[in-house]
């Protein structure tokens, strides 16, 4: 009676054994690997372009980016009367914070031999002392045509990278202040002086 009952439980464990699937502990096997390994986002970049500048002088966005940890880019055209103030409070921000890994840049919409000269003097008079693009088609294709209407801005990185969401509408300069802190913040790595001096 025993030995029938020690080959019942022994068939049964076999049994057992057999019907697991090695497939199926692959599968699970599978899915936690997938998870150990999440998909890297793709950063968006602002990209790089030639373009001339109000001042005549000739140059290109990533070489200016590469100039500080941070760089605010404010895009603007003749018909927005906001613009003006903010360009100038965007000023007295690039002054304050000269130095320090923080940079503006400005990028001039519908600018052509015309009002060139009209631009020029907008920016002169709003004291606007930062280098300001004039707006190339390729700017326009690739980038400024998201964007209908001005005063925009965008937080650039070093590397060309557009950092959070474009910034429509004027704001004052305690919400430019805080802005260029808080994302400065997380670009800075002080890989060169002052790069982290803001605050």
């Amino acid at each position: 009676m025993r030995a029938k009952t020690l080959i019942t439980i022994m068939s049964v464990a076999l049994l057992l054994t057999a019907c697991q699937s090695p497939a199926g502990n692959q599968v699970k096997t599978g899915e936690k690997a997938a998870a150990t390994f999440p998909t890297e986002e793709k950063k968006e970049v602002f990209g790089n372009y030639a373009a001339d500048a109000l001042n005549g002088m000739k140059t290109n966005t990533n070489t200016i980016f590469d100039q500080a940890e941070l760089t605010v880019v404010y895009i603007w055209d003749l018909s927005c009367a906001s613009c003006k103030e903010e360009m100038e409070t965007l000023g007295d921000i690039g002054r304050e914070y000269a130095g320090k890994g923080v940079q503006i840049l400005g990028i001039a919409r519908g600018i052509d031999a015309d009002n060139e000269e009209e631009a020029a003097a907008v920016s002169a008079a709003a004291s606007a002392d930062y280098v300001q693009l004039i707006a190339t088609e390729e700017m326009e294709d690739n980038v400024l045509h998201k964007f209908s209407e001005t005063p925009v801005a965008i937080m650039v990185g070093r590397d060309g990278e557009i950092l959070g969401n474009a910034v429509t509408g004027t704001k004052d300069s305690a919400y430019w202040n805080s802005e260029v802190e808080k994302y400065h913040s997380k670009v800075c790595v002080n890989d060169h002086p002052a790069d982290c001096g803001v605050g």
